[in-house]
């Protein structure tokens, strides 16, 4: 529970919610809170199919943030919901099929506006390179691979933050 007003809310979305979202949800938050901004931007995830509520992040992932020097926290996945999409300025989805199945989620909404791939983030990628692809049948390098992707990513999503928050001051 947030006991305070952040001025930005970011919400990241995947699948099962227990390896991509909680990892970008982590990172970002790591991100804020070495910047003193952890109090103005809110964070968190959930999934779109969502197998296991309550289910912590996938064992390699946390292997993973520790090695790269963060923890998940509490993270546990959840499944998404019409509300959550309302109460987020920022909804960031791993794959097209996840904006797909927000289209469904939020029909005859304009909250489908404010959705896209985070790996759009990323400059260098063109639309069909920008998803970001699920590791977890994958090994430990398909992890890092996803890693890397999700910390190039959120390089350009904080700039991007930075600046929204210096126009609402």
């Amino acid at each position: 529970m947030i006991w305070w007003r952040p001025r930005l809310r970011v919400l990241f979305v995947c699948t099962a919610n227990v390896c991509r979202s909680p990892l970008a949800e982590a990172l970002l938050r790591h991100r804020l809170r070495a910047l003193g901004l952890q109090r103005r931007v809110a964070v968190a995830s959930a999934g779109t199919r969502v197998g296991q509520p309550g289910r912590p992040p996938d064992p390699r992932l946390r292997k993973l943030a520790l090695e790269a020097g963060f923890t998940l926290g509490r993270i546990r996945a959840r499944q998404l919901t019409p509300a959550m999409l309302a109460e987020n300025d920022h909804v960031l989805v791993m794959e097209p099929v996840h904006l797909e199945e927000l289209a469904a989620l939020c029909a005859g909404s304009d909250q489908l506006a404010k959705a896209r791939l985070l790996g759009d983030c990323e400059s260098s990628l063109t639309p069909a390179a920008a998803a970001i692809p699920d590791p977890y049948f994958s090994d430990w390098q398909g992890f890092c691979a996803v890693y890397e992707r999700i910390e190039a990513a959120l390089d350009l999503l904080v700039s991007n933050l930075l600046v929204e928050l210096d126009t609402q001051a």
